[in-house]
């Protein structure tokens, strides 16, 4: 029976660093997109904080709400036709 709860724990942890994973690689394809369109020298401190903070959240929103934000997310992506 603890060998179960084990089982299940481990399985929720790894499906939380998973989500995680999942919206910060979402998270990076948002802040790439305006990089392709610029160049990277003209990013500053505050700039990169931004990103960084933006890619981190996204991360931590698809832990709360999984599913569901990365299909509302794919979906504003694919409506802006880039």
């Amino acid at each position: 029976m603890t060998s179960d709860k084990t089982d299940s724990k481990q399985r929720s942890f790894t499906k939380v660093i998973y989500r995680f994973l999942g919206g910060t690689a979402l998270g990076t394809l948002i802040v790439l997109i305006p990089i392709t369109y610029g160049t990277f020298n003209d990013w500053g401190l505050v700039q990169t904080g931004v990103a960084l903070l933006l890619v981190i959240l996204c991360g931590l929103l698809s832990i709360v709400w999984g599913e569901k934000f990365i299909d509302v997310v794919m979906r504003m992506l694919n409506s802006t036709g880039l």
